[in-house]
């Protein structure tokens, strides 16, 4: 195990009964790294964040956070998952709590802080991301970028050292999809460790510290964007790229 890599997934694969939906993946994430995770739907994209997050159990393989490997049973999931947040793509906010209570309440529960300090926590991040002013709104009276936009604010009051977005802006109008990654840029510049699974190809090409590019379960390419943009190696990976930047 490197000192310097915070996640590093070895050999890991994932099997629904005999459909194989990931085959031997392996890649490093370091602390401030942003890697985007790029390709056609069904690729396992989504499924190997789950992996990540515990939401799925891998077959086989490791997932191993500051050298321990989080798929052994005996890790405590809610403990890492308080420091791996997730993102999803459909929000998952809690539709009977005002958003102030969705930011509070796992900082209370998981993290067993005092309300007065889960306030002050939420509100700090309500504000970050431009929603400081709906904290009494519920779910349903929000739009869909400011669901997500309270998402991310949810995620990022647990204090996590990596956020995982699983594609955070595809169930969103495309109006809306602006205001979500800005908050996403501004978090990649302050240096928060992000594994993105997006179809946003421009994002990906200009935020990103990493590109992984996914075709049928497997990695077919990984590098720098630039690398992975400007001069693709892999056949799969020019293919995929040619669709995506003409449409």
């Amino acid at each position: 195990m490197s000192q310097e890599n915070m996640l590093e997934i070895r050999h890991l694969s994932k099997a629904f009964g005999k459909h194989v939906v990931l085959r031997d993946i392996d890649f490093n994430v370091k602390p401030g790294d942003v890697t985007c995770i790029i390709g056609a739907s069904g690729s396992g994209k989504s499924t190997l964040l789950r992996c990540i997050n515990l939401l799925e159990t891998p077959t086989s393989g490791q997932v191993l956070y500051h050298g321990v490997d989080i798929a052994d049973r005996k890790v405590n999931a809610a403990s890492y998952r308080s420091k791996v947040g997730m993102v999803f793509q459909n929000f998952n906010l809690f539709n009977n709590m005002t958003v102030l209570n969705n930011c509070m309440v796992g900082q209370v529960k998981v993290l067993k802080k005092d309300k007065e300090t889960a306030r002050k926590n939420a509100m700090m991040y309500l504000e970050k991301v431009g929603m400081a002013p709906y904290i009494n709104a519920k779910p349903r009276q929000l739009s869909g970028g400011q669901k997500q936009r309270v998402a991310i604010a949810r995620a990022l009051a647990m204090e996590p050292e990596m956020l995982l977005f699983d594609e955070p802006t595809s169930a969103l109008d495309p109006q809306m999809v602006g205001e979500v990654l800005t908050v996403m840029r501004t978090l990649a510049k302050e240096g928060l460790t992000m594994i993105i699974v997006t179809h946003e190809m421009a994002f990906a090409r200009d935020v990103s510290s990493h590109v992984v590019f996914m075709a049928n379960g497997v990695i077919e390419e990984e590098g720098e964007p630039e690398q992975i943009f400007g001069a693709p190696k892999n056949q799969l990976t020019r293919e995929f790229l040619s669709r995506f930047m003409q449409g």
